[in-house]
């Protein structure tokens, strides 16, 4: 089992990665991101510090973060990618003809 990954983009929520699902906890609401939908976390510049989660198939969510804890969502977004990756090699080592 993957070790679980916990970061907080600010006090009022907090994502959740246990190496398949992205799940965000908080704003009043719950979000899950499987790395099927492929799940990209950006900071795209602008003055506010600002993160987007946008997937290959599904949806897209932006919310503001704190900038200290850029380390921390700088970190769950490698893992993330990480987890896509492994897919992906999982995939075409298989011959599954699914989207990687």
């Amino acid at each position: 089992m993957t070790n679980q990954i916990e970061a907080q983009p600010d006090d009022g929520c907090v994502f959740v990665f246990d190496g398949t699902v992205l799940e965000l906890f908080g704003h009043s609401d719950v979000h899950r991101f499987h790395v099927w939908q492929r799940p990209r976390l950006e900071f795209p510049d602008g003055k506010r510090p600002r993160l987007e989660i946008r997937c290959a198939v599904g949806p897209m969510l932006g919310m503001a973060y704190e900038p200290a804890r850029r380390p921390e969502l700088d970190a769950l977004a490698a893992a993330v990618a990480g987890a896509i990756a492994q897919r992906d090699a999982s995939v075409r080592s298989r011959g599954n003809g699914g989207p990687v």
